[in-house]
């Protein structure tokens, strides 16, 4: 959720409508719905085990909410 205040921090530029920030980022989020399983493998491999698929689902949701508390 960071990412894009530190990106106009180092000097870069947003679109002023919060709608279309929400758009995009939900639409990212969703392309991992209904989990996140596919980025955990290769952090698995490396040796994250701790990346389960509740643990990946309950931060998946957390970012769709924290995407709605912030833009909707």
């Amino acid at each position: 959720m960071r990412f894009a205040d530190r990106y106009l921090a180092a000097g870069g530029t947003l679109a002023e409508d919060g709608t279309a920030h929400l758009y995009w980022r939900l639409l990212d989020a969703l392309g991992f719905a209904p989990d996140a399983e596919k980025v955990a493998v290769p952090w698995r491999e490396l040796g994250r085990v701790d990346l389960t698929p509740s643990v990946l689902t309950r931060r998946l949701e957390g970012y769709i909410e924290a995407l709605f508390d912030r833009y909707a």
